[in-house]
């Protein structure tokens, strides 16, 4: 039976570990192939997988050159994950991964317990914090390969609306700190998201930064109008009037004292 403490990585550059230790993970086409497998959550037509491994022109061999690329995961998954699989159903692939993990799975489970609104305070504010420091970075490291299935557009909108509660479930709990590294984070990938730094700023008031809120939110909104001639949208502009009025303070003690 092979040892199950272990798996693959998807939310930041591909990974590939057994027992905490990183295993090597193939290169080149296989590479490519592999991380299209684990994102997919489908089976992946040959001829895609072939769009995906040659982008810009396919090679002489078709989709024989998919089929090498195949076999040759394959004899590396028996090797380094046995019991993971890669099943045919007729032109198409589907990778198994039997008693190995995903952490994009991973998070999506404990998002979901941590965006429950019936759920304690506390259960949430565990849950959420669980689910983000599965993040390394964008999927895949923003490969192309991650923009070309659905799944990688829906974990990012589960990783903003997670924050956000994580945010807001810190500072009902009075625990607000535990919020401000995730928050800070995605906040540096994201750097036109209004929701995330309307979260991050109020996180950082009540952490008695109140200078660093009041920049932090001043310069989205820099960028908001300096690129796009935008003003803030009505969540950051709800934000910044509570940072700089102090009105977030006033909250907080509010919170505290019911």
């Amino acid at each position: 039976m092979p040892d199950d403490s272990g798996g693959f990585d998807v939310l930041g550059p591909l990974r590939a570990h057994r027992l905490g230790l990183d295993r090597p993970t193939p290169a080149g086409v296989q590479r490519v192939v592999l991380m299209a497998l684990l994102i997919a959550r489908r089976a992946v037509p040959g001829r895609h997988l072939l769009t995906l491994a040659w982008p810009d022109s396919a090679p002489p061999s078709g989709m024989k050159s998919v089929h090498v690329a195949i076999s040759r995961l394959r004899a590396w998954l028996r090797t380094e994950f046995p019991g993971a699989r890669i099943g045919r159903d007729d032109d198409s692939y589907r990778l198994e991964l039997g008693p190995w993990t995903l952490d994009a799975g991973q998070f999506e489970s404990l998002a979901a317990l941590g965006l429950d609104p019936g759920a304690p305070l506390s259960v949430r504010l565990r849950k959420l914090a669980a689910a983000l420091a599965l993040w390394r970075g964008p999927v895949l490291d923003a490969h192309p390969v991650a923009a070309d299935f659905p799944a990688t557009a829906g974990w990012d909108l589960t990783r903003t609306a997670a924050a956000c509660a994580l945010a807001d479930a810190a500072i009902d709990s009075g625990r607000h700190v535990v919020a401000v590294p995730a928050l800070a984070a995605l906040a540096l990938e994201r750097p036109m998201d209004e929701a995330v730094y309307a979260s991050w700023g109020r996180l950082l008031t009540m952490c008695g930064r109140r200078a660093e809120a009041v920049a932090v939110l001043n310069t989205i909104r820099a960028r908001l109008v300096g690129e796009y001639g935008l003003e803030p949208g009505p969540v950051l502009r709800d934000a910044l009037h509570r940072v700089v009025s102090g009105s977030s303070l006033r909250d907080l003690a509010a919170r505290s004292a019911m």
